[in-house]
């Protein structure tokens, strides 16, 4: 079992194009204009970014996070902003996550304001997280109630959104559904690729559409499985290689089987070694960096990062970091409790 996992990681690093060109993941404590858990990061570019949170709150930054612009939606300021997407360092759309009607979207600009575009109109509903392959189609994910998968579709900039019928979609397992932990469990490529992580109710596995959701596939994963495990974050650095992390929400002290990597698109999956953090991990990235590779994962006990795709691993921090993201220019950011914000920096 051994010699077939090292080769495993062998033909990730070889697939990645990774050579002994070790990247270093630096880190820098930012002054955060808020107290609220900040739970989302959508990144523009190596100046721009949005983070969201609790408490109807969102931030920006067009300075690289030297300072950050504070918001809230004030008629409902108990919403919580698990996710949003960034389309530009004026326009956004913001996500809601709670029970029945406070699972909402938004479409946010400096110019105009907040537009409400979407209303869970189900009790059982909620939603989870947003993805968008361009500025016009996009998806988003929530629990599954009835006995089936719950996903919706926008092909107006998230203007509008209307529900996927779920005969196209897999039957859902009992309870089966996403975490609201990092706006992470969708991931997206061009040409209508999308990847779905789920969870709990002792369900985990990945769903794939490759028609911008027209029809699905299913994968196993070998994460852990329970009520309140499965995977909270899904990343794929190109159409082969991806990543997903989580672990069981209800085990805070030890090792589970919580990170895992692909190297043909999710149809199989392979774990790592076991992290230097314990317990489950919220959120992730994973991208190419000059002939290297990086996967960083974050979650209540710290932040950890691979070089080699999880034969070793570097603890970056041990604070509760909710959400992690990094974006080709090498400026990254991580969010979480009591509105702590890092900057990230690949060397």
């Amino acid at each position: 079992m051994q010699v077939s996992k090292s080769l495993g990681i062998i033909f990730l690093l070889l697939a990645m194009g990774c050579t002994p060109n070790t990247p270093i993941v630096k880190k820098a404590h930012l002054l955060s204009p808020t107290k609220s858990l900040l739970q989302a990061i959508s990144i523009v570019d190596e100046n721009t970014a949005w983070v969201s949170g609790h408490r109807a709150t969102f931030l920006r930054t067009v300075n690289g996070g030297s300072d950050w612009s504070a918001f809230s939606y004030e008629p409902i300021d108990s919403l919580q902003f698990r996710d949003l997407h960034a389309f530009n360092s004026e326009e956004i759309i913001l996500m809601s996550a709670g029970p029945g009607n406070l699972s909402r979207i938004f479409r946010f600009s400096l110019q105009a304001g907040f537009e409400e575009t979407y209303v869970m109109p189900y009790e059982q509903g909620f939603l989870n997280t947003i993805e968008f392959w361009d500025d016009e189609r996009g998806l988003a994910f929530g629990d599954s109630f009835n006995g089936e998968l719950f996903v919706l579709k926008t092909a107006d900039g998230g203007r509008s959104w209307t529900r996927i019928d779920p005969n196209q979609l897999p039957p859902a397992g009992e309870g089966e559904g996403g975490f609201a932990a990092s706006g992470t469990c969708i991931t997206s490529r061009p040409g209508g690729k999308a990847w779905i992580g789920t969870g709990a109710g002792g369900n985990t596995r990945v769903l794939f559409t490759s028609d911008y959701g027209d029809s699905w596939e299913t994968y196993e994963v070998p994460l852990v499985k329970g009520s309140s495990a499965g995977i909270t974050s899904i990343r794929m650095s190109d159409d082969q290689i991806g990543l997903i992390v989580g672990g069981d929400l209800a085990i805070t002290d030890q090792y589970t089987d919580n990170i895992a990597l692909t190297n043909n698109g999710g149809q199989t999956w392979q774990l790592t070694t076991s992290p230097v953090t314990k317990g489950a991990f919220y959120g992730s990235d994973l991208m190419s960096w000059e002939n290297a590779s990086i996967l960083i994962a974050s979650g209540p006990n710290g932040i950890d990062y691979s070089t080699d795709l999880g034969q070793t691993y570097i603890n970056l921090d041990t604070g509760n970091y909710w959400a992690v993201d990094l974006h080709l220019s090498g400026f990254g950011l991580a969010t979480g409790t009591d509105g702590k914000i890092l900057k990230l920096t690949v060397q």
